[in-house]
């Protein structure tokens, strides 16, 4: 669904050498303006931190590179190309009146929001039917899906999503629109968009994909609720850890729709039953439309935090990389002090008394227990962060 400002629907005018007296700046008053870049601001922040945790929690994790991984990787790269390309051209959209980006970020930023979300929303498809099978199929899991499986099925969904972003590449341009004595630079369709949003975005993008995560998320349930090896005893670890994986999961995917779900009422509202002359209109494109839209951006730095709640192995995984620094100041110290030592003719040894995640390694503020040669013990404290 395309970030745009939405304009009349109607064949616009496109101008190029008439003079126009300046427009206002500013949409709102300075106030709301503060309040819209600071709102949309933390979003981008906490989401591009969060997602950027998460990407190198995969790759640098051996424990995180199971199929469930690969995709919340995928998931994740999304929600970045959301936030760095969708957030700010639709900031720009709700607190300037004139689109000041030129042309090629005008169709940039169409395609990109576009392809990104349909990406993010078959990207949890596939994780449904992962847990699915995993829960509901436990044998054809472990035999057909693999790690190699999972790579083509991210693959697929974003070549697929690409290709159904390219209309909004074509479709959208800037152009000059005129109102009385002004002339506002617009990134706007050129066609009807009514066939696009109802076909792609309101049914492909957003009814298909949650009645499938719907369908077999209703499996899910009535097979744990009917086998009482998962549903009540759960002692084995495997079918604790699948249904605390689909748990969060599930948990995802309902922010997900709660967050897109407004936008996607307000889009069908302009396109199909809006009065543009009308002063609902007007204050729901102007006030209302921003809130929305801030909403379904939301959804992508929330990502992060869900997992943290749900899962031991992002929770040790983020500590670890938040620690990261810590561990290698230490280890520069500890080599230092080791080396001087062993010049000296000094037989050392050192104990952990605390640990990196599930490393067995020394932190910063730590306190180890150094041996000398003579039997004395001396403890002491690693240099803190």
């Amino acid at each position: 669904m395309n970030s745009s400002s939405f304009v009349s629907s109607t064949e616009p005018t496109v101008l190029f050498e008439e003079e126009f007296d300046g427009v206002p700046l500013l949409r709102h008053s300075y106030q709301l303006t503060v309040l819209y870049t600071v709102a949309y601001g933390a979003v981008f922040f906490t989401g591009v931190l969060g997602n950027t945790f998460v990407v190198l929690a995969v790759w640098a994790h051996k424990n995180l590179n199971i199929t469930t991984d690969y995709l919340i990787l995928s998931l994740a790269l999304a929600d970045l190309f959301i936030l760095w390309i969708c957030l700010p051209t639709t900031l720009i959209n709700s607190i300037f009146t004139e689109w000041l980006w030129g042309q090629f970020f005008c169709r940039l930023s169409t395609w990109a929001n576009a392809s990104t979300s349909f990406a993010s929303v078959y990207t949890l498809v596939a994780v449904t039917a992962d847990r699915y099978l995993a829960i509901c199929h436990t044998l054809k899991y472990n035999t057909s899906w693999d790690r190699e499986y999972t790579k083509y099925v991210i693959f697929t969904v974003w070549f697929v999503a690409a290709i159904f972003g390219i209309p909004n590449w074509y479709n959208y341009d800037l152009i000059v629109w005129q109102e009385g004595n002004y002339g506002y630079r617009l990134c706007t369709s050129q066609t009807d968009q009514k066939l696009y949003f109802l076909f792609v975005n309101l049914l492909l993008a957003f009814i298909v994909p949650f009645g499938l995560i719907s369908g077999l998320y209703t499996k899910i349930f009535i097979t744990v609720s009917t086998h009482r090896s998962l549903a009540v005893d759960a002692r084995a670890r495997e079918d604790r850890v699948k249904l605390r994986v689909a748990t969060m999961m599930l948990t995802v995917i309902i922010v997900f729709a709660c967050c897109w779900l407004p936008l996607y009422c307000i889009f069908t509202y302009f396109f199909f039953f809006a009065d543009q002359r009308s002063e609902v209109f007007r204050i729901t494109s102007m006030l209302i439309r921003p809130i929305f839209q801030w909403m379904s951006l939301l959804s992508s730095s929330l990502n992060p935090i869900i997992y943290i709640a749900y899962s031991h192995k992002y929770r040790r995984a983020f500590k670890s990389i938040l620690l990261m620094p810590c561990k290698t100041r230490y280890e520069r110290v500890r080599s230092t002090i080791l080396r001087r030592h062993s010049r000296g003719g000094k037989s050392t040894a050192t104990i952990s008394m605390s640990n990196f995640g599930t490393e067995p390694t020394n932190l910063c503020g730590a306190s180890s227990l150094l041996i000398e040669p003579d039997g004395k013990q001396v403890e002491r404290s690693v240099s803190d962060c």
